[in-house]
């Protein structure tokens, strides 16, 4: 009997020495703590951009603004296209003559400054002034003068057609479209007043053509 109760003495002490050493659980790794935030860039500063990325060059929202032309191109700009208008001007008048003569070659010539004209008139409508004093009335101005040459071209036109069409009788007394294109073309010239007395200081500012009504 004392032999079998030191052996289960000893059998007691293997167990309980097996269970602290190798049957306890591991402590578990010290983690951070609440509110304890892991490693950042501190609240409000921004992260700097990763390799080959590049920041932004204006805030978002806000566009680039890219520069226009400046009033000495702006200006020159204008009186390229004056320059082709005095141009068909020139012609008209010997145009309107042939047509009066029954002659086609002043009706096809008449067509061809009407076409010119239509162009111009796209031309000015579309010119950037905003770099010039007084641009906007500027450009009011040539538009209401380059619109009623167009219309008084169309009219004259119309006259021309006729004239060549075998009813040719070399009068203008009486005739609409005529008496239309006479009409128009004394609002072109009205227009043309205002133009020019507004371009005249700008020509002198640029070096450009002083440019006077009855050359448009």
């Amino acid at each position: 009997m004392p032999l079998l109760t030191g052996l289960a003495a000893a059998g007691l002490v293997i167990a309980v020495t097996w269970w602290a050493v190798a049957g306890r659980a591991p402590a578990p790794a010290e983690t951070a703590g609440a509110g304890e935030a892991t490693a950042s860039a501190p609240a409000g500063d921004a992260l700097p951009p990763s390799a080959g990325e590049t920041a932004p060059a204006s805030p978002a929202g806000e566009p680039t603004p890219s520069p226009g032309a400046s009033a000495e191109q702006q200006a020159a700009a204008v009186n390229d296209l004056l320059s082709s208008s005095s141009s068909a001007r020139t012609s008209l008048s010997d145009a309107i003559e042939r047509a009066r003569r029954c002659e086609r070659r002043g009706r096809d010539t008449i067509q061809d400054i009407t076409d010119r004209r239509r162009g111009q008139l796209t031309e000015a409508r579309a010119l950037e002034v905003t770099a010039l004093a007084g641009g906007t009335e500027l450009k009011d101005a040539l538009v209401a003068a380059l619109s009623a040459s167009y219309e008084a071209d169309a009219a004259f036109l119309a006259w021309a057609r006729r004239q060549s069409g075998g009813n040719c009788t070399g009068s203008t007394a009486g005739d609409r479209d005529f008496r239309r294109g006479i009409d128009r073309s004394e609002d072109a010239q009205a227009a043309k007043v205002r133009f020019s007395e507004m371009w005249r200081s700008i020509a002198t500012k640029y070096d450009l053509t002083a440019w006077k009504p009855d050359q448009i």
